[in-house]
């Protein structure tokens, strides 16, 4: 299976390598053919996707937090736990806290071959020291023999025995023991990194840096104990005793260390690099351990599986309507893209969750949006007589800097935030990444191979569209002024609704809440308890069936508001008197967001705003940037601000809503001020203010359909997708409808406001303005 993925793989990249390099027609159309081929492979051959908690369900784990740890320890400990199972690749997972001294973790789709292990790398407390071996160790070993395997006591206070584990030739443990000094001469707070690594003869070991402090140390060591072992203690188990150097050019005075030998797994060596990197400050035990299945409930998968499916068909239907055959050479693309998205998602074991679902969202609307983009350059070019294939050509040409400027201002944030940001930030950053990769593929080697092939068949190929707006000529900019007022109003009203409400507009993810454990011997349809509740009046509710009951046949993890999980439990046995509810455990469990995932959340997000900024000053001009930029937030707070009049609670799935208006919001900024630089470049006739009414008038076309497409998307959502993802889904809608007016009223006045050209009160209609405001127009450039 791995040899057939490795060679459809790199079958890929030889015809995509080939494909560039092609200098003849039919050269690339096999070329891109072959890769075509290749990339629809990929999924086939390994389609298990890791589904996260919310869409599979998986194990959970309560733990206890010893002594009496404040809330710093319990996110110490959450923020050490959660590092630690990274090297399963379950990015995923989620933690809150229990009370005041316990940790709920929940692991999704975890293996029971892989329970204990996991249990080992929770528990483990990882006091890594380093400690001298003495000169005459097997002296005081055989002294030790000769008293019961006690030290004597001229022994006993300087040195300990502590066993050494190592591996024998079939890879099972060998204990020993191994006489080491009390003195303690570093500990592990001095590790700064440690991970897996080989040797050169190939065997897996672990190297570990020092910081500063620790380095000094380690060098001092050399100097004054060369040849002497040194004793790698962790958890008082000596896992290697490297001899010091004695040739003082060898010592180490750069704090680089490695730990080595014993048949060390890679595995192994991923765990021991794990914790030694991530030390726990406070002891913890595993009070618990159970299987739970998804926390969006079957009921709701199945309603959100049904309105993809049919908000797939009504984009679908919509593109072959309007486009014709080129419609279908966009459902071809859409189908490549969609196939690989999955078959990279696929083949780096990425978790897929609700705002990774999101992100995937956001690639079919940016997937459509290219080849909306290339059909109406398309479309000018006919309408202004130039063949087919001229037609065409120019179509993708003119169409390639606003597709790759889209995709890249869209890319920047993603990849910042897939690498300083966790849980469902990075899912959706993931998922967003490889979906521009596959968007880039399709629309710019997929489309363009299609419609190389039908011109290898006929120079006058059918290209008949519809089209439902013609020649338009609105002075948007005119109308800035209104558009910014409508937008204050809103944000306005938004600002109250949250200065009214505060706190109560937090969603459990982010304040904790109650957690109730029921146990019930009748069973009970999922969704008909969701509803139960949501009638009732509770907000956020999580219900989640779980294994482990103490009495009764099913038990149910229930998580709510704060102080409303006695009224949760009093309405559902209410409702459902023959079910028998029955109270396991009541809890306060705390924010599955820690103050670690906040900060790293508004790091990335700066730091994904501020590379937006900076490729947009490149690509374009300071002023696009800013009224790029300022466009993206006004349609984030737009959605935001709606959520906070209707009184919907902030969750994490809204939280992959708002990253997803704001990822389609810049890249339908940037189209619009793609072709406003084209045109502003090209010097097209008029002022600057003219020029940009022209380009808006030139996209407006596109800014529709694409909006369309995508509104008509999240509607299915809405109406079909069941109460779980309806918030989710109407956040979406309201952003990406507030992107669409944004797009015309808001950010170009901002950046004819800013740009110098624009200090002065524009002019009013010339002959010289015909094309947007005399009876002439003209379509194209």
């Amino acid at each position: 299976m791995y040899f057939s993925i490795i060679l459809v793989s790199l079958g890929f990249i030889c015809f995509f390598i080939w494909y560039l390099a092609s200098d003849t027609a039919s050269s690339r159309r096999v070329a891109g053919l072959g890769a075509i081929i290749a990339s629809l492979l990929i999924y086939p051959l390994d389609p298990t996707i890791k589904l996260g908690l919310d869409l599979q369900g998986g194990m959970e784990f309560l733990i206890q937090v010893q002594g009496n740890p404040n809330a710093q320890a319990l996110d110490q400990a959450a923020s050490v736990i959660q590092k630690r199972l990274d090297v399963y690749g379950t990015s995923e997972l989620s933690i809150q806290p229990v009370g005041n001294n316990r940790l709920m973790v929940q692991i999704p789709g975890l293996k029971d071959s892989m329970e204990k292990s996991v249990e080992a790398q929770i528990s483990q407390v990882a006091k890594l020291e380093l400690r001298l071996v003495p000169a005459n160790q097997q002296e005081i070993l055989l002294a030790a023999a000769k008293n019961n395997g006690h030290l004597p006591f001229q022994y006993d206070q300087d040195y300990t025995i502590l066993p050494e584990i190592e591996k024998d030739a079939k890879g099972n443990d060998v204990k020993s023991q191994i006489v080491v000094e009390r003195q303690v001469q570093m500990s592990g707070k001095h590790v700064s990194r440690a991970w897996h690594t080989f040797s050169q003869i190939g065997q897996s070991q672990v190297d570990f840096q020092l910081d500063s402090v620790g380095a000094e140390i380690m060098a001092k060591m050399c100097e004054n104990y060369p040849g002497r072992q040194m004793a790698i203690v962790l958890d008082d188990v000596v896992y290697s005793a490297p001899t010091l150097p004695t040739d003082p050019s060898r010592y180490i005075r750069d704090g680089s260390g490695e730990i080595s030998g014993g048949g060390m797994t890679p595995l192994e060596c991923e765990e021991l690099a794990s914790v030694m990197e991530n030390p726990l400050e406070n002891p913890v035990s595993i009070e618990s351990s159970r299987t739970v299945e998804a926390s969006l409930g079957a009921d709701s998968i199945a309603s959100g599986l049904r309105a993809g499916i049919i908000a797939l068909i009504l984009v679908v239907s919509f593109m072959v309507i309007y486009y014709r055959v080129s419609g279908f050479i966009a459902v071809l693309a859409l189908t490549v893209n969609l196939v690989l998205l999955f078959g990279l998602l696929a083949q780096f074991h990425f978790t897929l969750t609700l705002p990774g679902i999101a992100g995937i969202v956001l690639t079919i609307g940016m997937a459509v949006d290219a080849n909306v983009l290339i059909y109406e350059r398309i479309r000018d070019e006919l309408a202004l007589g130039k063949p087919a294939r001229s037609a065409i050509d120019i179509g993708f040409e003119r169409a390639f800097s606003a597709i790759f400027d889209s995709n890249v201002t869209t890319l920047i944030p993603a990849a910042v935030l897939a690498y300083f940001g966790t849980g469902p930030l990075q899912g959706f950053a993931v998922t967003l990444v490889l979906g521009i990769v596959a968007n880039l593929f399709a629309a710019l080697v997929v489309s363009r191979n299609a419609f190389d092939w039908i011109l290898s068949a006929t120079e006058k190929p059918y290209l008949a569209m519809f089209q439902f707006i013609k020649s338009p000529r609105i002075d948007f900019l005119r109308l800035r002024g209104l558009g910014l007022l409508f937008s204050l109003v809103l944000l306005v009203a938004g600002a109250m609704a949250v200065g009214v409400q505060g706190q109560s507009l937090l969603g459990v993810d982010f304040k904790g809440g109650d957690a109730v454990t029921l146990a019930y011997n009748k069973a009970v349809d999922i969704g008909a308890m969701r509803e139960t509740l949501i009638k009732a009046g509770l907000k956020d509710v999580t219900l989640q069936p779980v294994s482990g009951s103490v009495s009764g046949a099913y038990t149910m993890l229930l998580q709510t508001e704060e102080n409303q999980g006695e009224k949760a439990v009093d309405t559902l046995a209410h409702a459902f008197p023959d079910a028998g509810f029955k109270v396991q455990l009541l809890d306060k469990i705390g924010a599955k967001v820690g103050g670690e995932m906040k900060q790293k959340a508004i790091t990335a997000l700066l730091a994904g705003l501020a590379g937006i900024l900076i490729y947009a000053a490149i690509r374009f001009e300071w002023s696009y940037a800013i009224a790029a930029a300022v466009g993206q937030l006004h349609d984030v707070l737009i959605a935001l601000s709606i959520m906070a009049i209707l009184g919907r609670e902030l969750t994490l799935p809204l939280v992959g809503a708002f990253l997803t208006i704001a990822g389609y919001s810049i890249n339908d900024k940037i189209v619009v001020f793609d072709r406003i630089r084209e045109g502003a470049h090209m010097r097209e006739k008029g002022s600057f203010y003219e020029v940009i009414n022209r380009s808006l008038n030139l996209t407006l076309a596109r800014t529709i359909i694409t909006g369309f497409t995508c509104l008509l998307a999240t509607l299915a959502l809405i109406l079909f997708g069941g109460p779980v993802i309806h918030d989710f889904s109407l956040a979406m809608f309201v952003g990406i409808a507030s992107g669409i007016y944004s797009s015309h009223f808001i950010s170009p006045g901002l950046a004819w406001w800013l740009d110098r050209r624009g200090a002065s009160a524009p002019p009013k209609p010339t002959s010289a303005s015909k094309a947007v405001s005399g009876k002439k127009a003209t379509v194209g450039v």
